[in-house]
């Protein structure tokens, strides 16, 4: 775990911290939470961040969990995509993108709410904004590498997959899942035109 830790700290890191942030959060209102109670411990709600300034909870909001299903799938989730996008793009360039995900994530659900009131009333949380962030990251590798599409097919399925039980199952937040995703295509897709210009100054 240790040597693991070292190797992915910001994928094994986020995990902790969910997991230390269900901790507190169990121990104040059970293992399960309510929208008022998760409201109360910085999750995200349009109103809450527009009407009282409260943009804070564009990043809180990641780490809190409603209950054990919900942390238990995310963090499985997240080690799962987690560790290929850290060893591929690195620990700043992944730093980067996680944190471009977890923005977006609330981010433009926000101005979606601030233009025409979208979702006033949902409460929402869990890093699952930022996993579908970093499988973006994979996507944008893809764009930009086409001879890499065969290895990442399973990706695709499991993509198609995901953004189907957002569509199907009650109370996951599509909007959020598909910010996060467009976050982190968008964030990686920066980076790694900038490593592919740089690249060719110096050839040059």
């Amino acid at each position: 775990m240790d040597k693991n830790f070292k190797h992915y700290p910001i994928t094994y890191g986020m995990i902790l911290l969910c997991m230390a942030v269900y901790i507190v959060t169990t121990l104040l209102y059970g293992p399960e939470m309510d929208a008022t109670q998760a409201l109360n411990m910085g999750a995200f709600n349009g109103i809450a961040v527009d009407m009282y300034g409260e943009y804070w909870r564009l990043l809180t909001a990641n780490f809190l969990h409603f209950g054990l299903v919900h942390i238990f799938v995310n963090c499985y989730s997240l080690y799962n995509v987690g560790l290929i996008s850290e060893e591929i793009f690195g620990k700043r360039d992944y730093a980067i993108i996680c944190l471009a995900s977890a923005i977006s994530t609330n981010l433009i659900p926000l101005l979606m709410y601030m233009y025409n009131g979208f979702e006033a009333s949902v409460v929402s949380a869990g890093i699952s904004g930022v996993i579908f962030g970093i499988i973006g990251s994979l996507l944008a590798l893809v764009y930009v590498r086409r001879d890499l599409t065969d290895i990442f097919k399973p990706l695709f399925i499991n993509v198609a997959f995901m953004i189907l039980i957002s569509v199907i199952v009650p109370n996951i937040s599509l909007s959020g899942h598909m910010s996060g995703l467009a976050g982190g295509f968008f964030s990686a897709l920066l980076i790694l035109k900038y490593r592919m210009k740089k690249k060719n100054q110096l050839l040059n």
